[in-house]
């Protein structure tokens, strides 16, 4: 199970991963919908961002053996595209509204605690 350490570095990662796929919400919109992140969506999230972490691991170690650079490009255009899958086949929560989740964590402490919190457990 991710620890916090890894939750804090992989949240600018996966921004960045799932971003392409996903219309980024406005700084103002941000703070609204932060309020109004419920219990669910964040059991939801955690859910999803597990099978994210296992994706970016299995592909970021695939990628250290690549020198080729259209490989690379080839198997990170891969990894987000299933990276998004497991996303949208994750139970409660839609693209748009995990990559907000995400983007909300990283400017907020206090986000960041209940979801590392959710993750340890």
């Amino acid at each position: 199970m991710p620890n916090a350490k890894m939750f804090t570095t992989a949240l600018t990662a996966l921004t960045i991963a799932v971003a392409p796929v996903a219309t980024l919400p406005a700084m103002a919109q941000q703070s609204t919908a932060q309020a109004e992140i419920s219990d669910t969506e964040l059991d939801a999230f955690v859910v999803a961002f597990e099978d994210v972490i296992a994706i970016e691991q299995e592909y970021g170690t695939r990628l250290q053996d690549v020198t080729d650079e259209a490989e690379k490009q080839a198997l990170i255009n891969e990894a987000q595209a299933e990276i998004t899958q497991a996303v949208e086949e994750a139970p409660d929560i839609e693209v748009d509204r995990y990559v907000e989740i995400l983007e909300i964590a990283q400017a907020d402490p206090d986000l960041q605690a209940k979801l590392t919190s959710r993750l340890q457990n």
